[in-house]
Protein backbone atom coordinates (compact mmCIF):
# COMPACT_ATOMS: atom_id res chain seq x y z
CA UNK A 1 0.00 0.00 0.00
CA UNK A 2 2.63 2.05 0.84
CA UNK A 3 4.26 1.64 -2.49
CA UNK A 4 1.77 2.41 -4.30
CA UNK A 5 1.20 6.03 -2.45
CA UNK A 6 4.86 6.39 -3.59
CA UNK A 7 5.06 4.64 -6.99
CA UNK A 8 2.42 7.09 -8.52
CA UNK A 9 3.86 10.46 -7.62
CA UNK A 10 7.04 9.10 -9.22
CA UNK A 11 5.24 7.61 -12.63
CA UNK A 12 3.29 11.09 -12.99
CA UNK A 13 6.87 12.87 -13.29
CA UNK A 14 8.67 10.40 -15.19
CA UNK A 15 5.23 10.84 -17.64
CA UNK A 16 5.46 14.17 -17.63
CA UNK A 17 9.07 14.90 -18.49
CA UNK A 18 9.66 12.36 -21.18
CA UNK A 19 6.40 13.42 -22.52
CA UNK A 20 7.26 17.17 -22.35
CA UNK A 21 7.70 18.73 -25.99
CA UNK A 22 10.75 20.34 -27.35
CA UNK A 23 11.41 23.95 -26.88
CA UNK A 24 12.40 26.01 -30.44
CA UNK A 25 15.66 26.28 -31.51
CA UNK A 26 17.57 28.82 -33.80
CA UNK A 27 15.73 31.73 -32.64
CA UNK A 28 16.57 34.72 -34.83
CA UNK A 29 15.65 38.24 -35.07
CA UNK A 30 15.07 39.78 -38.78
CA UNK A 31 15.27 43.14 -38.00
CA UNK A 32 15.74 46.50 -40.24
CA UNK A 33 15.06 50.05 -39.67
CA UNK A 34 11.83 49.34 -37.57
CA UNK A 35 10.75 45.99 -38.89
CA UNK A 36 11.16 43.28 -36.01
CA UNK A 37 10.08 39.53 -36.95
CA UNK A 38 11.59 36.55 -34.68
CA UNK A 39 12.05 33.11 -36.87
CA UNK A 40 12.51 30.29 -35.08
CA UNK A 41 12.55 26.26 -35.98
CA UNK A 42 11.18 23.49 -34.72
CA UNK A 43 11.20 19.52 -35.44
CA UNK A 44 8.00 18.30 -36.08
CA UNK A 45 8.88 14.77 -36.39
CA UNK A 46 8.89 14.86 -31.83
CA UNK A 47 5.15 15.05 -32.48
CA UNK A 48 2.34 13.04 -34.35
CA UNK A 49 -0.20 15.75 -34.23
CA UNK A 50 -0.25 19.77 -34.43
CA UNK A 51 2.22 22.05 -32.71
CA UNK A 52 1.51 25.92 -32.59
CA UNK A 53 3.13 28.39 -30.99
CA UNK A 54 2.78 31.20 -29.12
CA UNK A 55 5.05 34.48 -28.56
CA UNK A 56 5.46 36.91 -25.73
CA UNK A 57 7.62 40.03 -25.13
CA UNK A 58 8.36 42.04 -22.03
CA UNK A 59 10.87 45.13 -20.92
CA UNK A 60 13.99 43.82 -19.98
CA UNK A 61 14.17 45.12 -16.30
CA UNK A 62 10.96 43.41 -16.04
CA UNK A 63 11.59 39.81 -17.27
CA UNK A 64 11.32 38.14 -13.82
CA UNK A 65 7.44 39.45 -13.26
CA UNK A 66 5.50 36.36 -15.31
CA UNK A 67 2.75 38.70 -15.29
CA UNK A 68 4.63 41.33 -17.23
CA UNK A 69 4.71 39.62 -20.51
CA UNK A 70 2.28 40.51 -23.49
CA UNK A 71 1.55 37.64 -25.81
CA UNK A 72 2.22 39.20 -29.15
CA UNK A 73 1.03 35.80 -31.44
CA UNK A 74 -1.12 33.41 -29.85
CA UNK A 75 -1.53 29.84 -30.72
CA UNK A 76 -0.04 30.44 -34.49
CA UNK A 77 1.15 27.81 -36.72
CA UNK A 78 3.37 29.74 -38.71
CA UNK A 79 7.52 29.91 -37.21
CA UNK A 80 7.52 33.52 -36.94
CA UNK A 81 5.94 36.51 -35.36
CA UNK A 82 6.15 40.27 -36.47
CA UNK A 83 6.66 42.25 -32.92
CA UNK A 84 7.05 45.73 -35.42
CA UNK A 85 3.89 47.19 -34.21
CA UNK A 86 4.48 46.93 -30.22
CA UNK A 87 8.36 47.65 -29.94
CA UNK A 88 9.56 51.18 -29.46
CA UNK A 89 13.44 51.76 -31.39
CA UNK A 90 14.89 53.31 -28.17
CA UNK A 91 13.75 50.39 -25.92
CA UNK A 92 15.03 47.26 -24.60
CA UNK A 93 13.24 44.16 -24.62
CA UNK A 94 12.83 40.22 -23.69
CA UNK A 95 11.22 37.96 -26.28
CA UNK A 96 10.40 34.30 -25.80
CA UNK A 97 8.68 31.25 -27.46
CA UNK A 98 7.53 28.20 -26.81
CA UNK A 99 5.79 25.19 -28.69
CA UNK A 100 2.26 23.82 -27.80
CA UNK A 101 0.09 20.78 -28.10
CA UNK A 102 -2.89 18.71 -27.45
CA UNK A 103 -2.23 20.06 -23.39
CA UNK A 104 1.64 20.26 -23.56
CA UNK A 105 3.61 22.74 -23.61
CA UNK A 106 7.52 23.51 -24.06
CA UNK A 107 10.18 25.30 -22.19
CA UNK A 108 10.62 28.77 -22.92
CA UNK A 109 13.43 30.28 -25.12
CA UNK A 110 14.09 33.74 -24.61
CA UNK A 111 16.27 36.31 -25.99
CA UNK A 112 17.44 40.15 -25.53
CA UNK A 113 16.59 42.36 -28.22
CA UNK A 114 17.40 45.96 -27.75
CA UNK A 115 16.14 47.65 -31.76
CA UNK A 116 18.78 50.74 -31.82
CA UNK A 117 21.81 48.24 -30.98
CA UNK A 118 20.49 44.87 -33.10
CA UNK A 119 18.51 46.37 -35.95
CA UNK A 120 20.26 47.00 -39.39
CA UNK A 121 20.15 50.48 -41.45
CA UNK A 122 18.40 49.98 -44.62
CA UNK A 123 19.43 51.05 -48.10
CA UNK A 124 18.10 54.88 -49.42
CA UNK A 125 15.93 53.91 -52.29
CA UNK A 126 14.04 55.56 -55.35
CA UNK A 127 17.83 57.65 -56.66
CA UNK A 128 17.18 59.84 -59.14
CA UNK A 129 19.48 61.97 -61.53
CA UNK A 130 19.24 65.17 -63.41
CA UNK A 131 22.26 65.85 -65.50
CA UNK A 132 23.80 68.96 -66.80
CA UNK A 133 27.03 70.81 -68.53
CA UNK A 134 29.35 68.59 -66.43
CA UNK A 135 27.66 68.19 -63.50
CA UNK A 136 25.47 65.82 -61.31
CA UNK A 137 22.48 66.25 -59.27
CA UNK A 138 21.57 63.05 -57.50
CA UNK A 139 18.18 63.21 -55.34
CA UNK A 140 16.97 60.02 -53.41
CA UNK A 141 14.68 58.67 -50.73
CA UNK A 142 16.11 57.79 -47.12
CA UNK A 143 15.46 54.70 -45.46
CA UNK A 144 11.91 54.07 -44.37
CA UNK A 145 10.44 53.26 -40.90
CA UNK A 146 7.50 50.04 -40.61
CA UNK A 147 4.81 53.67 -40.52
CA UNK A 148 6.39 54.83 -43.92
CA UNK A 149 7.99 57.67 -41.84
CA UNK A 150 11.75 58.54 -42.47
CA UNK A 151 14.25 57.15 -40.19
CA UNK A 152 15.46 60.37 -39.59
CA UNK A 153 12.83 60.71 -36.99
CA UNK A 154 14.33 57.93 -35.02
CA UNK A 155 17.73 58.33 -35.67
CA UNK A 156 20.26 60.59 -37.15
CA UNK A 157 21.49 60.34 -40.20
CA UNK A 158 24.11 61.04 -43.18
CA UNK A 159 24.54 60.16 -46.94
CA UNK A 160 27.45 59.10 -48.83
CA UNK A 161 27.67 59.22 -52.95
CA UNK A 162 30.14 57.72 -54.48
CA UNK A 163 30.55 58.14 -57.86
CA UNK A 164 33.21 57.09 -60.78
CA UNK A 165 33.58 57.19 -64.63
CA UNK A 166 32.01 53.69 -66.18
CA UNK A 167 35.10 52.19 -67.15
CA UNK A 168 37.11 53.41 -64.28
CA UNK A 169 35.96 51.52 -61.64
CA UNK A 170 38.65 51.89 -59.27
CA UNK A 171 38.70 55.64 -59.52
CA UNK A 172 36.32 55.92 -57.15
CA UNK A 173 35.48 59.42 -55.39
CA UNK A 174 33.04 60.35 -52.34
CA UNK A 175 30.91 63.31 -51.83
CA UNK A 176 29.01 63.13 -48.23
CA UNK A 177 25.42 64.72 -47.74
CA UNK A 178 23.65 65.58 -45.05
CA UNK A 179 20.18 65.99 -47.13
CA UNK A 180 18.71 63.66 -49.56
CA UNK A 181 19.88 65.64 -52.78
CA UNK A 182 23.30 66.55 -53.11
CA UNK A 183 25.04 67.94 -56.77
CA UNK A 184 28.48 66.58 -58.06
CA UNK A 185 30.79 68.75 -60.18
CA UNK A 186 32.87 69.64 -62.08
CA UNK A 187 32.56 66.51 -64.30
CA UNK A 188 33.57 65.84 -67.87
CA UNK A 189 31.22 66.61 -70.37
CA UNK A 190 29.69 63.93 -72.58
CA UNK A 191 30.73 61.39 -70.24
CA UNK A 192 28.79 58.39 -68.56
CA UNK A 193 29.39 58.54 -64.64
CA UNK A 194 28.27 55.33 -62.51
CA UNK A 195 27.01 56.19 -58.83
CA UNK A 196 25.52 54.29 -55.10
CA UNK A 197 24.46 55.80 -52.27
CA UNK A 198 24.11 54.45 -48.71
CA UNK A 199 23.28 55.79 -45.21
CA UNK A 200 25.15 55.50 -42.40
CA UNK A 201 24.34 56.83 -38.38
CA UNK A 202 27.52 57.81 -36.17
CA UNK A 203 25.93 58.12 -33.21
CA UNK A 204 24.04 54.94 -33.70
CA UNK A 205 27.39 52.92 -35.06
CA UNK A 206 24.97 51.74 -38.27
CA UNK A 207 26.02 51.77 -41.21
CA UNK A 208 23.50 50.37 -44.52
CA UNK A 209 24.10 48.80 -47.45
CA UNK A 210 24.72 50.69 -50.72
CA UNK A 211 21.90 51.03 -53.48
CA UNK A 212 22.72 48.92 -56.56
CA UNK A 213 24.89 50.63 -59.02
CA UNK A 214 23.00 53.09 -61.40
CA UNK A 215 24.77 55.29 -64.20
CA UNK A 216 24.04 57.98 -66.26
CA UNK A 217 25.94 60.38 -68.98
CA UNK A 218 26.60 64.62 -68.32
CA UNK A 219 25.79 67.06 -70.94
CA UNK A 220 27.84 69.16 -72.75
CA UNK A 221 30.23 69.77 -75.48
CA UNK A 222 31.16 66.35 -77.27
CA UNK A 223 34.57 66.00 -77.47
CA UNK A 224 36.60 66.71 -81.22
CA UNK A 225 37.74 62.91 -81.37
CA UNK A 226 34.15 61.41 -80.63
CA UNK A 227 32.75 63.70 -83.41
CA UNK A 228 35.47 62.55 -85.64
CA UNK A 229 34.94 58.88 -84.85
CA UNK A 230 31.22 58.99 -85.28
CA UNK A 231 31.46 61.05 -89.07
CA UNK A 232 33.90 58.15 -89.67
CA UNK A 233 31.23 55.31 -88.99
CA UNK A 234 29.23 57.27 -90.86
CA UNK A 235 31.01 57.08 -93.71
CA UNK A 236 31.57 53.43 -93.53
CA UNK A 237 28.69 52.19 -93.44
CA UNK A 238 27.42 54.27 -95.98
CA UNK A 239 29.61 52.94 -98.53
CA UNK A 240 29.50 49.24 -96.94
CA UNK A 241 26.26 48.89 -97.45
CA UNK A 242 26.11 49.51 -100.97
CA UNK A 243 29.09 47.53 -101.78
CA UNK A 244 28.03 44.56 -99.96
CA UNK A 245 24.25 44.66 -101.72
CA UNK A 246 25.97 45.12 -104.99
CA UNK A 247 28.38 41.86 -104.45
CA UNK A 248 25.43 40.34 -102.98
CA UNK A 249 23.12 40.42 -106.29
CA UNK A 250 25.92 39.66 -108.68
CA UNK A 251 26.54 36.48 -106.83
CA UNK A 252 22.92 35.71 -106.68
CA UNK A 253 22.88 36.40 -110.75
CA UNK A 254 26.15 34.14 -111.11
CA UNK A 255 24.73 31.36 -109.15
CA UNK A 256 21.27 30.87 -110.80
CA UNK A 257 22.73 30.57 -114.78
CA UNK A 258 22.74 27.12 -115.59
CA UNK A 259 26.37 26.30 -117.54
CA UNK A 260 26.91 23.51 -120.54
CA UNK A 261 27.89 19.49 -118.96
CA UNK A 262 30.85 20.31 -120.65
CA UNK A 263 31.65 23.42 -119.11
CA UNK A 264 30.74 22.53 -115.81
CA UNK A 265 32.84 19.69 -115.87
CA UNK A 266 35.97 21.90 -116.97
CA UNK A 267 38.51 22.31 -114.14
CA UNK A 268 39.08 26.04 -115.68
CA UNK A 269 36.75 28.72 -113.85
CA UNK A 270 33.40 29.05 -115.61
CA UNK A 271 33.36 32.81 -115.90
CA UNK A 272 36.59 32.82 -117.49
CA UNK A 273 35.22 30.06 -120.03
CA UNK A 274 32.35 32.44 -121.06
CA UNK A 275 34.87 35.28 -122.29
CA UNK A 276 36.29 33.34 -124.91
CA UNK A 277 35.99 33.23 -128.46
CA UNK A 278 33.40 30.93 -129.79
CA UNK A 279 36.14 29.14 -131.44
CA UNK A 280 38.00 28.17 -128.60
CA UNK A 281 35.14 27.55 -126.48
CA UNK A 282 32.92 25.00 -128.59
CA UNK A 283 34.18 21.59 -128.93
CA UNK A 284 32.93 19.32 -132.02
CA UNK A 285 32.59 15.25 -131.62
CA UNK A 286 32.23 13.60 -134.99
CA UNK A 287 31.54 9.79 -134.72
CA UNK A 288 31.37 7.79 -137.82
CA UNK A 289 30.41 4.03 -137.86
CA UNK A 290 31.58 1.92 -140.04
CA UNK A 291 30.61 -1.29 -140.76
CA UNK A 292 32.86 -4.15 -140.55
CA UNK A 293 32.33 -6.12 -143.59
CA UNK A 294 33.39 -9.21 -144.21
CA UNK A 295 34.44 -9.04 -148.12
CA UNK A 296 38.17 -7.63 -148.89
CA UNK A 297 35.61 -5.06 -150.73
CA UNK A 298 34.02 -4.04 -147.71
CA UNK A 299 37.62 -4.32 -145.57
CA UNK A 300 39.03 -1.30 -148.50
CA UNK A 301 36.10 0.77 -147.81
CA UNK A 302 36.45 1.03 -144.26
CA UNK A 303 39.66 2.10 -144.59
CA UNK A 304 39.24 4.47 -147.23
CA UNK A 305 36.14 6.19 -145.02
CA UNK A 306 38.72 6.21 -141.80
CA UNK A 307 41.27 8.04 -144.05
CA UNK A 308 38.19 10.76 -144.72
CA UNK A 309 37.72 11.00 -141.27
CA UNK A 310 41.53 11.57 -140.01
CA UNK A 311 41.71 14.26 -142.75
CA UNK A 312 38.81 16.20 -141.97
CA UNK A 313 39.73 16.17 -137.95
CA UNK A 314 42.77 17.57 -138.90
CA UNK A 315 41.96 20.29 -140.78
CA UNK A 316 40.19 22.06 -137.70
CA UNK A 317 37.39 24.16 -136.97
CA UNK A 318 36.98 25.77 -140.94
CA UNK A 319 37.07 22.09 -142.32
CA UNK A 320 34.34 21.29 -139.83
CA UNK A 321 32.24 24.07 -141.23
CA UNK A 322 32.94 23.45 -144.80
CA UNK A 323 31.79 19.24 -143.98
CA UNK A 324 28.34 21.05 -142.37
CA UNK A 325 27.51 22.36 -145.85
CA UNK A 326 28.22 19.65 -147.90
CA UNK A 327 26.73 16.18 -148.26
CA UNK A 328 27.42 13.57 -146.19
CA UNK A 329 28.51 11.02 -149.11
CA UNK A 330 31.36 14.16 -149.98
CA UNK A 331 32.66 14.45 -146.48
CA UNK A 332 33.06 11.43 -145.01
CA UNK A 333 30.88 11.97 -142.75
CA UNK A 334 27.44 10.55 -141.67
CA UNK A 335 24.81 10.52 -139.46
CA UNK A 336 23.55 8.35 -137.54
CA UNK A 337 21.11 7.14 -139.69
CA UNK A 338 21.99 7.72 -142.87
CA UNK A 339 25.27 5.20 -141.28
CA UNK A 340 23.09 2.95 -140.74
CA UNK A 341 21.51 2.66 -144.05
CA UNK A 342 24.98 3.32 -145.99
CA UNK A 343 25.90 0.27 -144.24
CA UNK A 344 23.39 -2.17 -144.57
CA UNK A 345 23.53 -1.09 -148.48
CA UNK A 346 27.10 -1.95 -148.24
CA UNK A 347 26.89 -5.18 -146.75
CA UNK A 348 24.15 -6.17 -148.91
CA UNK A 349 26.04 -5.56 -151.92
CA UNK A 350 29.42 -6.78 -151.34
CA UNK A 351 28.27 -10.51 -150.36
CA UNK A 352 29.18 -12.29 -153.20
CA UNK A 353 26.52 -14.59 -155.00
CA UNK A 354 26.82 -18.28 -154.41
CA UNK A 355 27.50 -20.49 -157.55
CA UNK A 356 25.31 -23.51 -157.27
Amino acid sequence: MILRLFAWPVFHLAYTVFAALPRPYNVRMDAVNTRYIMIWDWNHSMANHNITFTAQYTFSQTQSDESSYTGMCIRITEERCDFSRELDYSGSYTLRVRAEGRGQMSDWYSLTFIPDEHADLGPPSHVAFDPGDAMLTVSFREPMTEQNTPMTSVLTMSFSLQYWEKHSHSKKQENVFDTTEGTLFPLKPWTEYCLQVNAFSKPYNKTSPYTQQQCVRTLGQSPVWKVLLALLGCVLLMTTVPVYRCHKKRKSIVSKHTFPSSILQNTQDPISLLLLHPEESCVATCVVAVQVEQTSQGQQQQVKGQGDVEAEQDSGSSSIQRGQGSSSQDSGIYSGEDSGKRSAGSTTTSQPEETH
